[in-house]
């Protein structure tokens, strides 16, 4: 499951008349929790960034079971790839609680790409950067144990708070995992004093590593 955390946001990258030109054209947009902004075959109109909110990318196994992909927080864009290669959707992006985002036409996108190309360099260095986080995202799935995995998910999501909005089943689809390995896994770090948990959330009490890091 990656993790997109604000890593995407090139805007951030950018000198204020080019910001203000993706302002510009901007619109803004809200989704209620559960709301599907995008559905698998879709052929994207806008490219959404995530102004509030959380949101999540969903596919299908070969069973029909729903797998989380990725997690999408405030400053992240949504629509990048397929822009880019001009394919349909391969995922769902359902919104996992109300979230407000800024769409942008990709008509208008182009155009402001093609009038500055230095951000195609900052894109591409995102592009890269998702490749090398699916590969340690794989890595990860033959080289540590589920606890392990889980304790990463953790800490990657609670970057910006201690407290975690996600239900049990949207962790256990991150990482591919059943729930009730889930579950006892959550227990026992709950036991560690590591966690607390609510209803569809988890708080993080402590510093999941010792050098405050994802490296294990």
């Amino acid at each position: 499951m990656m993790q997109i955390h604000n890593s995407n946001n090139f805007l951030l990258n950018l000198s204020d008349d080019i910001v203000q030109e993706f302002e510009s054209v901007s619109k803004s947009k809200w989704f209620n929790a559960g709301s599907y902004v995008a559905y698998i075959g879709d052929r994207r109109q806008y490219i959404y960034q995530t102004i509030k909110g959380n949101l999540k990318y969903c596919a299908y196994d070969s069973h029909g079971r729903e797998m989380i992909t990725a997690m999408i927080t405030a400053g992240d864009w949504i629509g990048l790839t397929e822009v880019f290669s001009g394919k349909p959707a391969m995922a769902n992006v359902v919104a996992m609680s109300d979230v407000q985002l800024r769409a942008i036409d990709h008509r208008d996108f182009d155009a402001i790409l093609n009038r500055h190309p230095i951000i195609l360099r900052h894109l591409l260095q995102i592009f890269v950067s998702r490749f090398d986080f699916v590969y340690r995202i794989a890595q990860d799935r033959n080289e540590l144990t589920l606890k392990e995995r889980l304790l990463k998910l953790l800490f990657s999501l609670s970057r910006d708070t201690s407290d975690i909005r996600a239900s049990q089943e949207d962790l256990a689809k991150m990482l591919a995992a059943s729930r009730q390995a889930l579950n006892r896994l959550l227990k026992e770090l709950e036991q560690e004093g590591v966690l607390q948990r609510g209803y569809r959330s988890i708080r993080v009490l402590r510093p999941l590593f010792e050098d405050g890091t994802d490296q294990l």
